[in-house]
């Protein structure tokens, strides 16, 4: 199957996303600023639910875990459901375009390899508010788990495109899956990053 140009590599490492200098440089973040984010706000809400809810550290332990494979699960879903479905709606083709087709476009923009601090907020608050309607106060040690899932897709993602594939088997494989989903399957194969478990689930899995 042809890759649609608008997911094609280019030759370059660098490409602009807005014409407005102010919208570039806000939608552009070294790796180390969600990382540290995302980190504390993770430790913030583990502290709280240690110290200021009923909940047991076997409870706290659970449901972190439950949080963190939430994340791969969703991971997967929105890379391929959102990122990577065919649509003729505008509004998505813009969507998609600007959070994830202008990396597929050049992949190896360090600056655009994690979601920048202001949207990346408003989407964790999204999804904790969920989470709280769902879950209540379990939604304390759950979100954690989430965050730290997130974080460790961050730092997978960005050492994919920016340190060379290393030689540990389980991780080697991680590499080589990304780059064929960004060089030969965008729409149809390896939609998972930080595992590979959601795609040998869903037989999305390259041969």
């Amino acid at each position: 199957m042809a890759i649609p140009d608008e997911l094609r590599p280019r030759g370059e490492e660098k490409g602009k996303l807005f014409q407005s200098k102010f919208m570039e440089t806000i939608t552009r973040t070294s790796i180390y600023t969600p990382v540290i984010m995302h980190n504390l706000i993770a430790i913030a809400f583990l502290y709280y639910s240690v110290t200021r809810t009923p909940l047991q550290v076997w409870q706290i332990i659970a449901l972190f875990f439950a949080g963190w494979i939430t994340w791969t699960l969703t991971e997967y879903w929105v890379h391929r459901v959102v990122y990577h479905t065919e649509t003729s709606w505008k509004w998505l083709i813009k969507l998609q375009f600007v959070a994830h087709g202008i990396h597929h476009q050049y992949p190896r923009d360090a600056e655009r390899l994690a979601m920048p601090p202001v949207p990346a907020l408003l989407g964790i608050s999204i999804f904790f508010g969920l989470f709280y309607l769902i879950m209540g106060i379990y939604s304390v040690a759950f979100f954690p788990g989430f965050l730290i899932g997130y974080m460790l897709y961050l730092m997978l993602h960005y050492s994919q495109h920016r340190v060379k594939s290393p030689k540990y088997p389980p991780f080697a494989k991680l590499w080589k899956l990304h780059a064929l989903h960004h060089y030969k399957y965008p729409q149809t194969k390896a939609f998972g990053v930080s595992t590979r478990l959601w795609d040998y689930v869903f037989r999305t899995v390259p041969d």
